[in-house]
């Protein structure tokens, strides 16, 4: 690929991400399309992750 050179083919749109809180067995655990974190003791501190990461998306895509 040359420098400078723009392409005709527009960028796929990127879907939006939704964490959720789970529990699980040891406590609750921030999901993802399925896959988890590892077990976090208070569902507050899944919550917390959770909000943090759902912020981090939002941003990263040009959400407000």
């Amino acid at each position: 690929m040359m420098s400078g050179v723009i392409s005709e083919t527009r960028p796929r749109a990127v879907k939006p991400r939704h964490y959720e809180v789970v529990a699980r067995a040891g406590g609750w655990s921030v999901m993802l399309n399925g896959a988890c974190t590892r077990p976090f003791r208070s569902r507050r501190a899944a919550e917390r992750i959770a909000r943090s990461l759902q912020k981090q998306a939002d941003a990263l895509n040009g959400a407000h």
